[in-house]
């Protein structure tokens, strides 16, 4: 073999810990956890150390609270922060000398010195997350240039199917863009995230659990595909006072029995002895394609945590309610509106179950809409993966559609999503939190372009006196969300979110993903600059008030950030002051998007 063609080999758990500190210590700085980025830039010239430590023009320099100070190379970057962190090694230079600091334990012994009780307690449950995170991600290495073994029994899936699951399995491969230790599925074993997991994509089949009928709540239809209580195993006559409830298998056993003495199920629920219909698991973990029937998913809650140890994978009941709600009053919206009939698709989330509110003993069925035939779904966490030629996937899909051209490729990225985002949010007052697993790019050699299909929009951000008054018949929705905090009379509320999800996570991270990969780092910020701007000014156009949404994205100086590892596993809720972990926000985030002349 050439050995310019030669394959690389798989990173070793040693890479995996380093790759892990840098993100961990450039999600401090963005974060400003104990105000790290508040330390001094200076130099590389300037550091009282006299040799070499890494290829680097700058140090932060950072006055630990152990009496030492930490020196971190750094870049200047502008997007989510306005210095971002290199490679290890970092230098602490304290009394005693100057030090290496090339792992995340010495890192995070250093970030924790004076802290006390619950504080201290969290930086320590952060490290098992951290190791966690090394440890999953060189697991999962394994498995990457292999073929799934789900395939096989996917063979017969319409072929947009089996393009969204391979999709989905490749974005596994990629952490989220600002959460570190995004690979950690805490509270896997190695074994389970080889069966579950979606890197893996190994199919299996569902446990199945008898509930008293009393204390069961239901939404929409049971599918046809559920089973029967003789095909798992338990007396039919049962069926009189009990139901059936799908269980990941994860879950059986002594975490089940648990829950259900909790609930005080333990002698009225029945374990059935057969497992029953073949699933396959996407990129959530929790969502699992049913084999037996494409575009049937069903969501069961799973007690792992991901993206922070507060981000348990359960399912409270009220996002079973609110997420049929919100889908069909945006289904009544698209009915109404040309613009997002043509370029916004939805799921289907209208069923699912609960046992008297036990987030887990609950599930929720997913099923996806008409008019995928043609197309390539690509949930936008999958834009940046690399390929085996190292090139991120975003730019196999400009060559394979836009023959290459990636400034156009990115010019209708751009235009899909915020047509769709700013358009709910300027004229409807409606964000969604259409993350980038949940945010999925259609693309079609056919006539129409790109359409976006947004799934799991239970959490939306809703102004409702906006809304009532540009869809006023809204009213009968709103009144059945039992979220309170999904109705918001603050503006803000929903630009923090639009900028947050839409424009740093979705947009941001792949423009400047793709720029700093072509050596061209900030090179289509104007770009999306532009997009916003031809947006914006098509909802003038259309008498719709945008200048609010247009202030807060082109004349802000300072974007809001979600502070997702501080809220989530570094901080109490209390301390962090907010109400969801998942939305929390500090205004340390330069605005990327006003250009040079805005700096």
């Amino acid at each position: 073999m050439n050995i310019a063609t030669a394959v690389k080999p798989a990173p070793s758990v040693r890479d995996h810990s380093r790759y892990i500190l840098r993100r961990v210590a450039d999600c401090l700085v963005r974060e400003n956890y104990r105000e790290i980025a508040h330390g001094t830039v200076i130099p590389a010239e300037r550091a009282p150390f006299d040799r070499l430590i890494a290829p680097t023009d700058h140090y932060l320099a950072y006055e630990a609270a152990d009496g030492g100070t930490l020196f971190m190379p750094v870049e200047p970057d502008g997007f989510m922060q306005t210095w971002r962190v290199c490679a290890p090694p970092f230098v602490h230079v304290a009394r005693q000398g100057a030090r290496l600091v090339d792992s995340v334990t010495e890192f995070l012994e250093i970030m924790k010195a004076g802290l006390e009780g619950e504080d201290s307690g969290n930086v320590s449950a952060f490290l098992d997350e951290c190791q966690a995170a090394i440890e999953q991600g060189a697991i999962c290495d394994t498995a990457r240039d292999t073929a799934p073994p789900a395939s096989a029994h996917l063979a017969a899936h319409p072929e947009w199917h089996k393009q969204m699951l391979a999709n989905d399995r490749l974005a596994s491969f990629i952490d989220h863009p600002f959460y570190p230790t995004a690979r950690a599925k805490h509270g896997f074993a190695a074994d389970d995230l080889i069966a579950y997991g979606p890197e893996y994509q190994q199919s299996f089949r569902l446990a199945w659990l008898a509930l008293p009928r009393d204390g069961l709540s239901v939404q929409g239809e049971v599918p046809a595909r559920w089973p029967s209580f003789a095909d798992v195993g338990l007396d039919p006559a049962l069926e009189q006072t009990h139901a059936l409830l799908p269980v990941h298998p994860f879950m059986r056993g002594e975490r089940m029995d648990e829950i259900l003495a909790k609930a005080g199920l333990t002698d009225r629920a029945y374990m059935a002895p057969r497992d029953y219909l073949e699933v396959a698991p996407t990129l959530s973990v929790r969502a699992l394609a049913v084999v037996e029937e494409p575009g049937l998913h069903i969501k069961l809650p799973l007690a792992i945590s991901t993206l922070g140890r507060l981000n348990l994978r359960a399912i409270k009941p009220v996002t079973i309610n609110d997420g049929h709600v919100v889908h069909s009053l945006l289904e009544a919206i698209r009915a109404d509106d040309a613009t997002l009939r043509a370029k916004l698709l939805l799921t289907d989330e209208s069923g699912g179950a609960h046992h008297a509110g036990e987030r887990f003993l609950a599930h929720i069925v997913r099923r996806y809409p008409e008019g995928l035939d043609g197309c390539e779904p690509v949930p936008v966490a999958a834009m940046m993966a690399p390929m085996p030629d190292g090139r991120p996937y975003a730019l196999h899909l400009a060559d394979r559609y836009y023959g290459g051209d990636v400034e156009r490729f990115l010019s209708e990225f751009c235009d899909l999503l915020l047509s769709v985002h700013l358009r709910l949010a300027a004229h409807y007052g409606i964000e969604l939190e259409a993350n980038q697993q949940n945010s999925v790019v259609l693309f079609s050699r056919g006539e129409g372009g790109l359409r976006l299909l947004l799934k799991d929009n239970d959490s939306p951000r809703i102004d409702a006196s906006a809304l009532l008054v540009a869809f006023p018949r809204a009213d009968a929705w709103i009144g059945r969300l039992q979220d309170s905090r999904i109705t918001q009379t603050d503006t803000a509320a929903i630009a923090q979110m639009l900028i947050t999800i839409t424009i740093q996570l979705n947009l941001g991270a792949v423009i400047e993903g793709l720029g700093r990969h072509l050596g061209r780092p900030g090179a289509y910020r104007s770009l999306l600059r532009a997009s916003v701007e031809r947006q914006l000014d098509r909802l003038d156009d259309e008498g719709i008030v945008s200048g609010p949404l247009r202030a807060a994205l082109l004349d802000a100086r300072h974007f809001p950030i979600k502070y997702l590892l501080r809220a989530a596993t570094l901080e109490t809720r209390e301390a962090i002051g907010a109400a969801d972990v998942n939305k929390a926000y500090g205004y340390t985030a330069p605005n990327f998007l006003l250009g040079e002349t805005g700096r």
